[in-house]
């Protein structure tokens, strides 16, 4: 019998996910903007820890959790925006496995579904998003369905 539904099982890689509170996935959301905080955790609750940050300062020690959150959200608009750059790359220095998934105002819905479609590591999401397809671009970036850009269209 699965420890969890069918919809929440990994499928292709079957790659194992770090689990917080009540075997619930972690994911460290970086952004500053109230309404796109709430979004995001009416989106992704239940079903996901989310570990709020307003600053990649304030994100950096959620890193170090154990277990470590099994995906970030980044939100490329938020005033500290200029520091992405430098904490993506300490990312790669730690070696963290999990995606990276980076929402901005200014991609076009088709380039970022084209990123998120070339990337094992890096996917992409416009803002705003159709209801739904935050919540399919984490699990499909963590192995669990197909990206929303495969799925047939209604």
């Amino acid at each position: 019998m699965p420890s969890e539904p069918a919809s929440r099982q990994p499928q292709g890689d079957g790659r194992s996910q770090p689990r917080g509170t009540a075997g619930v996935i972690r994911v460290l959301f970086v952004a500053d903007d109230p309404g796109l905080r709430e979004t995001v955790r009416r989106e992704l609750t239940p079903g996901f820890e989310l570990l709020p940050a307003n600053t990649f300062a304030l994100a950096e020690p959620l890193m170090d959790l154990e277990p470590a959150p099994a995906a970030l959200l980044i939100d490329l608009g938020l005033a500290d925006a200029k520091r992405a750059a430098e904490f993506l790359a300490g990312l790669v220095e730690r070696d963290y496995p999990g995606p990276r998934i980076l929402l901005s105002g200014r991609f076009r819905p088709q380039e970022a579904s084209t990123l998120s479609q070339s990337s094992i590591i890096h996917f992409a999401l416009a803002t705003p998003w159709a209801p739904g397809e935050l919540r399919a671009t984490v699990e499909a970036a963590l192995g669990f369905r197909p990206f929303p850009s495969a799925m047939p269209a209604l």
